[in-house]
């Protein structure tokens, strides 16, 4: 057996052969990615060994210091790039989004390993920020005001994170004569068992992504915000628009409190003319004009004018003012 494994090593150097690590799109997971404000980032992305560029995305920060939470997913992060010369000898990989601030200062996310992500090692150690020092490891606006990446790694895994379709369920509170919805099950369960009391469902879903999942290019986080009761509201908003989460936090932030960057993903329609992706179907969204500020999301132009009908407005983009867009199936 040791003669035979001489010999066809011999061959193979006869033959010049040698073997080298297939250059891929490769899956890294975040793992223990702190910020100096004691916030974290997790998810993963794919990057591309031999173009150096990060192919797809999904990654969740914390908010903290000057930043609210956020989703970088590559429907709100058209811009993903890699770019050298931030205090290390190997590129800094670039996500920038423009609907994570307000619309003129674009969100930036930074992260620069000190290896190449070529598979090899496994685990990569991101060049973090020390004292008295610099690093191409942080998240800024317009890259002012920066919180620097302080701990973490990124692991080469084999898999793509996984992608899965969720229901949205509608619940309705008569005493309120409020509307809301979750995809969440521990939470629809809680409204189902009456935890929560006095919702019932409506018998109205639609599907979008779970949290997490990587899924298409318009695809964005749903962003929640809850209306506090010390301002009359006791309500919920939902956005998949960036910029319009954003600006609810800007102008209404002492009113309207972020419960969360991202409930579910959905595509978002094009904000001129309202047209969804192919196989999805549009999401409507109406008013109910009151000082409680409730809102009711619907796929039924039916339903949509019964509420108006009711004097409820709608709000949305596009000649059909549309304000998401669902996944057909």
């Amino acid at each position: 057996m040791n003669a035979i494994l001489m010999r066809l090593t011999v061959a193979i150097l006869a033959l010049g052969l040698t073997f080298t690590a297939e250059a891929a799109v490769r899956y890294w997971l975040l793992q223990g990615v702190m910020f100096d404000d004691g916030t974290s980032v997790s998810g993963s992305f794919a990057y591309d060994d031999v173009a150096d560029v990060p192919t797809t995305w999904n990654l969740r920060v914390q908010g903290g210091a000057n930043f609210l939470p956020y989703t970088y997913l590559p429907g709100n992060t058209p811009i993903a790039y890699t770019d050298a010369g931030f205090f290390s000898s190997l590129p800094t990989i670039i996500f920038r989004s423009p609907e994570g601030g307000d619309g003129f200062s674009p969100r930036e996310l930074r992260i620069t390993p000190v290896t190449a992500l070529d598979g090899s090692p496994g685990t990569v150690a991101i060049d973090v920020a020390t004292a008295g020092g610099g690093s191409g490891s942080l998240e800024c606006y317009n890259c002012g005001g920066a919180r620097l990446i302080v701990a973490g790694t990124l692991q080469h895994v084999m898999l793509p994170p996984p992608v899965a379709l969720v229901p949205v369920i509608e619940f309705y509170h008569a005493a309120f004569d409020h509307y809301f919805m979750s995809a969440d099950p521990i939470e629809i369960n809680a409204l189902d068992t009456g935890y929560f009391t006095g919702w019932a469902r409506t018998g109205y879903q639609f599907y979008a992504y779970v949290t997490g999942s990587s899924a298409g290019g318009s695809i964005r986080p749903v962003c929640r915000y809850y209306g506090l009761p010390s301002a009359g509201i006791d309500s919920h908003f939902y956005s998949a628009s960036g910029a319009e989460c954003f600006q609810v936090n800007q102008f209404y932030g002492t009113e309207w409190q972020i419960e969360s960057d991202n409930v579910f993903q959905i595509a978002l329609p094009d904000t001129t003319t309202g047209a969804c992706p192919g196989g999805t179907v549009p999401v409507y969204r109406v008013f109910n004009n009151r000082h409680d500020a409730n809102h009711r999301y619907m796929t039924s132009t039916v339903v949509r004018a019964q509420m108006e009908a009711a004097g409820w407005i709608r709000e949305g983009y596009g000649p059909n003012a549309t304000i998401m867009c669902a996944e057909g199936v």
